[in-house]
């Protein structure tokens, strides 16, 4: 009888033990989870397994194999790295349970907050650069953690894609041509080409506009061959609900993007413009060469370039003045007719090597069409222009080019030189001219008050020099045109690397009394 009690007790404690055994169970799985959801290292939401099974997740689609998550040392700098993560409604949603204030210990949401200056250009026909007295700062970009009312879904369910890697960056200057080439592409092609990273062919850049704006058409033609993967966005675009209706499946157009959820993201600026280290010319090149095989025709018609005589070697010059849209009303060259007058007649022998130099010479207004503008660029030997975003494109000019840009008294920004002399592997001279003679000067529309163009703000009274019209005197770039030839019939490009290494004038100034002297080399 005993013996029968102690069996039946044994009996009801293995009854007892396999009823909690689920229970068991699931505290183990969840123990290991909790485990598995601890942060990792630098903004990420997930160790390293946990980032391998959110790749798995979007899988080997089409057969490719998955590629592994970056590693620290892979994310460029003035980048942060996140994972797992959604888009929607130009906000990042943490799609992680470690991010949910139910979470116990909860971490921290990240925080982004590069400060950009937006300033809301009033119409089509105003000058974007016009500083207001406070402008606005683009909207940080928000984080929010996932929760139960995902209101589309790609959000309920979501399928993490590790195939395309957004990029989203935020540009400084993002509506000037100029800067979108010195911030961004430059910034864009150290990091993916330059570097010779793995994953560029990843990359789907996404450009942070403020507030919903429209991204200008011309980021697609001129950073779209640096990541051509995938069209260039807005954020406002690419984190559209409207995507996420079906399963992540959101038919943004670009080849191999499935939806508004990856498996990780970067976050980025630009540098500054003056900051060291940019490779703008090198920028310029790739971007030319990407175009090269569709350029058009010159567009410019040259005339002139009958040598002095025949005896000695000879060469003709191609000469492109670079002119402003009438309609702008800053910045333009009043005696366009008598210059390329005088530049048609020019002749030069280098007493060096005894070359004899003419030219030919034409006109080309800058516009928005990218092919254009290097079509005429590159069919030139030297650009000469006032200064401003038109004159940038003189990066994509042929390797040897020259640049030669003109400035008023009081803005001798060489913004322009500063980047060329940055980069390790210029391909483009850089020369300068400014007209001190004040007589040569006219104010212009620009500064009649209540005229769309006219500046305000801390910088206005500078930026009314830099745009006041100007008579450009021929003998100042004559002058530099013969510094210019003899660079060339000494070697070119080399050449002038020499003169630049041996500290020789590269800028002058023209003076009141109409002579010519060598002027300073400004900024860093």
């Amino acid at each position: 009888m005993k013996l029968k009690r102690r069996q039946a007790k044994r009996l009801s404690s293995l009854r007892v033990a396999l009823a909690l055994l689920p229970l068991a169970l699931l505290a183990l799985v969840a123990a290991y989870h909790s485990r598995q959801c601890k942060p990792g290292g630098h903004l990420q939401s997930a160790p390293a397994q946990g980032r391998g099974m959110a790749a798995a997740a979007a899988g080997a689609v089409g057969g490719q194999p998955v590629p592994p998550p970056l590693a620290p040392e892979e994310v460029p700098p003035d980048c942060m790295r996140v994972e797992r993560v959604c888009v929607d409604q130009q906000m990042i949603v943490m799609m992680d349970r470690q991010y949910s204030v139910q979470y116990r210990p909860q971490v921290p949401l990240p925080q982004w907050t590069p400060e950009v200056y937006y300033n809301f250009p009033w119409s089509q026909d105003s000058n974007p650069d016009i500083w207001i007295e406070e402008p606005a700062v683009v909207p940080v970009v928000e984080f929010r953690p996932a929760g139960q009312q995902e209101p589309s879904p790609d959000l309920q369910s979501p399928v993490f894609e590790a195939a395309t890697l957004p990029m989203l960056f935020v540009a400084k200057w993002q509506d000037n041509f100029s800067h979108i080439l010195g911030n961004s592409a430059a910034w864009l092609h150290a990091h993916l080409h330059l570097r010779n990273v793995s994953w560029a062919h990843r990359v789907a850049l996404v450009v942070h506009t403020p507030l919903g704006m429209a991204l200008p058409a011309l980021w697609q033609t001129l950073v779209g061959p640096l990541v051509p993967a995938h069209p260039v966005q807005s954020f406002a675009d690419f984190s559209d609900r409207s995507r996420g209706g079906g399963g992540g499946g959101g038919g943004r157009g670009g080849s191999g993007s499935t939806g508004r959820c990856f498996a990780e993201m970067l976050l980025c600026t630009g540098r500054p413009i003056d900051d060291q280290g940019l490779n703008v010319s090198q920028a310029g090149q790739f971007i030319a060469h990407h175009y090269q095989p569709s350029l058009p025709a010159s567009p410019v018609t040259y005339s002139g370039g009958t040598a002095a005589s025949s005896s000695g070697p000879t060469r003709v010059l191609k000469v492109l003045f670079i002119v402003r849209s009438p309609k702008v009303a800053v910045r333009q060259i009043l005696n366009m007719d008598e210059l390329l007058e005088q530049c048609r007649g020019w002749r030069y022998t280098d007493p060096a090597t005894s070359v004899q130099f003419s030219a030919e010479c034409g006109v080309w207004q800058a516009g928005t069409e990218l092919l254009l503008n290097l079509a005429a660029f590159r069919s030139a030997d030297i650009a000469i222009g006032r200064h401003g975003a038109g004159m940038a494109n003189g990066f994509f000019m042929r390797e040897g080019g020259a640049m030669l840009e003109v400035f008023t008294p009081g803005w001798t920004w060489q913004l322009f030189r500063g980047w060329r002399d940055q980069d390790e592997q210029p391909a483009l001279q850089w020369w300068g001219l400014t007209v001190e003679d004040t007589s040569l000067l006219s104010p212009g529309q620009h500064e009649v008050d209540g005229h769309p163009h006219m500046y305000r703000g801390s910088q206005g009274a500078g930026k009314k020099g830099r745009d006041a019209n100007m008579r450009v005197p021929w003998a100042g770039l004559a002058h530099v045109l013969e510094q210019y030839a003899g660079v060339q019939a000494a070697g070119g490009m080399a050449a002038y690397q020499e003169r630049r290494g041996r500290r020789e004038a590269v800028v002058y100034d023209y003076g009141a009394e109409g002579e010519v002297r060598p002027g300073n080399i400004w900024g860093w």
